[in-house]
């Protein structure tokens, strides 16, 4: 799509009408447990090159995301970074001029604000921390939350804001409008393949006959009307299920197409004769997010990404009653491409090629005096720049760009490429699809397919190259020419087959069963790497199974692993999931989940009651949070008791380490605190009182905690102690003394099973030491216990 005539028509004094739009760019690429890299890695983001200045066609991304975003009457733009990012990506927007002839920090048309968070954001719930906490939008705004890892073209975005209003303005507890933009092109291709394949693989002798005989050697009809459609093997991001209610756009529910072996999210559908509800499978998130005013305080929770928070957010909506809904982005009017891959990435320098984005090559900073890349007369969409670029070769083309000082040599071979500044390519070299940044080197005869290389790296004569990625100063050759270090290991990102390697009869490239890939010189072949990511390293990070002749490497942990489903999935096994009361998975394998979510639905209830005893005033929501997080990890009160106790009882030891009287009196003033802010709404019942009374003697368990000797007392407390008025009403004011006295009683029962315990009896059996010194404080409050016990028999013999 060629926008080009509508920016050069651009008013820099133009005026807006209507509600001002405000957007945040969410400057940082997050990971998770299941990629701990990005899939980039380890060219970008690094301390080098944060991904904001990832070049696309030699111009970074996010001149890309600025313009289109200028285009379509965005007020306010606020690029939230960490700290590392913000030199380099501040001095690029302030440096570079664009279109409207300023650069984009001083822009008239669209204020542009560089944001450094306070805090590392790794998670959404940073960057919504950093957007309440800064005051970047008004309180009730709406805005949108726009993704930096994807390059897109929309012209109705500021229509889709509106339509994102009006649902605000309509539908009650509306959070969010969620962009999506169709495949369903793909999936009929994908399913035409299938079917193809499926017939072939099934066909009758019935079938056979049908085939009409192929004139002169070529291809009958039949054979044409069965030949695959050229349908893309993997999705732009993963395929979502959605049932929506068409007279509002409100979704009911949604399913994400999980890679086999993972549990997705129940689908669950509500028809009504009222309410016509919509399922569609064709819808690919985007990433772009509209968020009403109001609504970031959703965000808050730790989510994995945008899928888990709207996940969880109709998993509430019972609870909250709060709603999302779909907005779909027609193409030609929206053209988005992420880059979530090696593969997307290397498609949408093509796509720019292609005259499908803004720049579309045609310069560096958007406007100089003169075009910084032009088209060149002979070459099919070949873009040279002005100074200094030459092609010598007509066997370059189509899709290049070749950068600046860079010349193709006659015999070379480049097709869908992007040669940055300076770039060197031999003779005889053959790249096709690949991107290589400022300063690389490519030797002669060299073979590059599908690659990303680094800034200064340089490969050796007669080097084959395919699906790899070679971070910067990387020197991919011989042992005599390596005099850098380099460390190699799979790449999983696009690659089939994760453990495979190119290997020769000559022992140019070995593989063993950990992935880790040795390569050097066999006579007069050069080297060949297929499938991996090389990154430089130290020779004391030398993993010795990682050896070149004469070189040095390592192996780098955690590579990217793709988590987009194959389109073809979604028709060879059923996407949707079995119930919990369905499963034939073992009770072992639940408990085992159950550990997992455990240290992080603590990290979650501790960081906010820290937060709440920093900040008292933010106690309400604190509490509100933790009530809402136990939901969303399926804990029980039981659970959020237990971690809120142990918790307690540790920051008050922390912020006083001398006499026991002020231990004591900082332990009656935090639970007192605490007492009807959060115990009276959620113990309930005798479950959550032994939960208390167990957090409280495995927290004193160890002997040389100064409340160790204070059993007695802390029970008292949370007994009777912590607030008055609460005992005077009830009887209790945390734990009561029924649940008290059933307490020693199960402790006193668990201490005679220990004596009774012979030395021949298996280990399993035996208390861990969590359990021992929790027992060792239960029984040295026995006394009190006891005396709890005469009190409530005198109490019930008095009544009668």
């Amino acid at each position: 799509m060629d926008i080009s005539a509508t920016r050069r028509g651009a008013d820099a004094g133009r005026r807006r009408h209507g509600p001002r739009f405000p957007v945040i760019i969410v400057g940082e690429v997050f990971t998770n447990a299941s990629a701990p890299v990005h899939p980039l890695f380890p060219v970008a983001p690094s301390g080098k090159l944060p991904f904001a200045l990832l070049p696309i066609c030699n111009t970074p991304i996010i001149d890309y995301i600025l313009e289109n975003l200028a285009e379509n009457g965005v007020d306010e733009v606020f690029i939230l970074f960490n700290s590392e990012s913000v030199p380099l990506v501040h001095s690029h927007l302030k440096n570079n001029r664009t279109v409207r002839g300023r650069p984009w920090l001083e822009c008239k048309d669209m204020k542009v604000r560089v944001v450094e968070s306070v805090r590392t954001m790794t998670r959404l719930c940073d960057v919504t921390a950093e957007i309440v906490e800064q005051n970047l939008v008004e309180q009730n705004s709406s805005f949108l939350f726009v993704p930096i890892d994807s390059v897109a073209v929309f012209t109705n975005l500021r229509g889709l804001f509106h339509m994102h209003l009006e649902r605000s303005r309509n539908i009650k507890s509306y959070a969010a409008t969620l962009v999506c933009t169709s495949v369903k092109a793909a999936l009929e291709e994908t399913l035409h393949n299938v079917l193809v394949n499926n017939a072939d693989n099934t066909g009758t002798s019935a079938t056979q006959q049908q085939r009409e005989p192929s004139p002169g050697g070529g291809f009958g009809l039949y054979a044409l009307e069965r030949r695959p459609l050229p349908a893309p093997a993997l999705p732009p991001s993963p395929l979502t299920m959605f049932a929506i209610q068409q007279s509002t756009g409100v979704v009911r529910s949604m399913t994400r197409l999980e890679p086999a072996g993972e549990t997705s999210e129940p689908v669950r559908m509500e028809f009504s004769s009222r309410d016509r509800i919509s399922v569609r499978s064709d819808l690919v998130p985007t990433g772009f997010l509209f968020c009403s005013g109001g609504a970031l305080s959703l965000f808050s929770f730790p989510m994995a990404d945008q899928h888990a928070f709207l996940v969880d957010l109709l998993a509430k909506h019972e609870l909250w009653g709060n709603v999302f809904g779909v907005a779909e982005a027609v193409a030609p009017m929206s053209v988005v491409q992420p880059i979530n891959s090696l593969r997307t990435y290397i498609q949408a320098n093509i796509d720019v090629c292609n005259r499908r984005f803004f720049p579309l090559t045609r310069e560096y900073r958007f406007v100089e005096d003169r075009e910084l890349y032009a088209a060149s007369p002979h070459l099919p969409s070949v873009y040279l720049h002005q100074l200094g670029a030459k092609v010598l070769a007509n066997t370059c083309g189509p899709c290049v760009v070749v950068g600046e000082h860079v010349v193709v040599p006659p015999n070379a071979v480049v097709r869908g490429a992007v040669l940055g500044k300076g770039v060197s390519i031999g003779d005889g070299a053959i790249v096709v699809g690949c991107v290589l940044l400022d300063g690389a080197v490519v030797g002669r005869n060299c073979v590059l397919r599908n690659s990303l290389i680094g800034h200064n790296t340089r490969v050796s004569d007669r080097a084959e190259v395919l699906n790899c990625i070679v971070g910067d100063d990387c020197i991919i050759g011989s042992a005599d020419e390596t005099h850098k270090v380099v460390a190699i290991t799979s790449s999983s990102s696009d690659s089939k087959n994760e453990d495979s390697a190119s290997v020769n009869t000559d022992g140019r490239c070995r593989s063993n069963t950990n992935g880790v890939y040795t390569a050097h010189l066999a006579g007069d072949q050069g080297i060949v790497l297929h499938d991996v990511v090389v990154a430089v390293c130290s020779a004391v990070d030398t993993d010795e199974r990682v050896v070149g002749r004469g070189g040095l490497g390592r192996v780098l942990q955690g590579q990217h692993i793709n988590s987009i489903v194959p389109t073809s999935e979604l028709f060879l096994r059923d996407p949707i999931p079995r119930n919990a009361d369905d499963s034939d998975v073992g009770d072992s394998e639940t408990d085992d989940d159950d550990d997992d979510g455990e240290g992080t639905f603590g990290e979650v209830v501790r960081n906010l009651l820290d937060q709440a005893i920093g900040q008292p005033s933010r106690m309400e929501h604190c509490v509100f949070q933790m009530k809402n997080s136990r939901l969303t990890f399926g804990r029980k009160n039981r659970d959020l008791c237990y971690i809120v106790t142990e918790q307690l009882l540790k920051h008050a030891m922390g912020q006083n380490t001398g006499d026991t009287n002020v231990l004591m009196q900082s332990v009656r003033d935090l639970f007192g605190q605490w007492c009807r802010a959060l115990y009276t709404d959620v113990v309930t019942g005798d479950d959550e009182m032994q939960a208390v009374l167990e957090a409280v003697c495995c927290s004193v368990a160890d002997p040389a905690c100064p409340l160790h000797k204070c059993g007695p007392m802390l029970l008292e407390c949370i007994y009777n102690d912590c607030d008055e008025d609460l005992y005077e009403e009830r009887g209790y004011c945390i734990v009561s003394g029924e649940s008290l006295v059933e307490f020693g009683t199960r402790m006193a029962r668990l201490a005679e099973q220990r004596c009774n315990e012979s030395d021949e009896e298996d280990e399993e059996e035996e208390l861990d030491s969590r359990k021992e010194g929790m027992l060792r404080v239960a029984l040295t409050c026995q006394k009190f216990i006891a005396d709890v016990r005469f009190f409530l028999e005198e109490e019930e013999e008095g009544m009668f």
